[in-house]
């Protein structure tokens, strides 16, 4: 029975590291593209009908998950999360986005999908990599918006450690903090009350799944001196 939970378990992660709809374990990565595919129409439909000012959040699924009615700042909050999304094809993505009206704001989460075990996260090379396309994300969100917020990544569960690295999240954090010191952006960490210390796993209760957050609207809110530079 624990060899089953162990395995529904992992199936969970995968699903939601490679995407919330269509998935195939026999084609996990055709899937995750085609549901980024449909994704990213529904981003720009939001961002053809985007009023004057709006806050624009990039990142992978912990920005998708959150709920549209809030209004951080006072302004209209559009999610840009693509679930699965690593810093490399978040690059992409954004890249094709056409902003016919710029956003005051724009924010970015991104990481947790670019620190998975079978990646070596920690090694020069995926390292280089993540910071490459993180950078690329920053700068073109700085050609939207006078104001970018970076934040750290969120921590994971112990229930996922043999999936996810959790070493990586404070050191791929610092990382996005340093990056922020160099580009002239902002770095928060809308996620320090959900940490245990500074392990990169979370506290009890903190996530729903061991991946996702267990409540997404306290995250927006720490977010919010940062985004409206309090």
């Amino acid at each position: 029975m624990k060899r089953v939970a162990v395995l529904i378990l992992a199936g969970v992660v995968l699903l939601a590291l490679g995407g919330v709809a269509g998935w195939r374990l026999h084609r996990p990565g055709t899937d995750a593209r085609a549901y980024a595919e449909m994704r990213l129409i529904a981003v720009q439909v939001s961002l053809d009908e985007a009023p004057p000012d709006y806050v624009f959040w990039a990142g992978d699924s912990q920005v998708e998950l959150q709920p549209g009615s809030q209004r951080p700042c006072g302004l209209d909050f559009l999610s840009g999360g693509v679930s699965g999304a690593t810093a490399a094809s978040y690059s992409d993505y954004l890249g094709r986005l056409t902003f016919k009206v710029h956003p005051r704001i724009a924010a970015l989460t991104i990481g947790t999908n670019d620190i998975l075990v079978k990646n070596n996260p920690q090694l020069h090379k995926p390292t280089e990599q993540f910071e490459a396309a993180t950078e690329a994300i920053v700068k073109r969100l700085q050609s939207l918006s006078a104001r970018v917020v970076v934040t750290a990544l969120p921590p994971v569960g112990r229930e996922i450690g043999t999936l996810v690295d959790a070493g990586a999240v404070p050191d791929y954090s610092r990382r996005l903090e340093k990056l922020c010191g160099r580009l002239g952006c902002t770095f928060a960490d809308p996620f320090a009350d959900l940490r245990d210390g500074d392990t990169g796993y979370a506290k009890p209760g903190a996530l729903r799944d061991g991946l996702h957050l267990a409540a997404f609207r306290p995250a927006l809110k720490a977010l919010e001196p940062a985004l409206c530079g309090r």
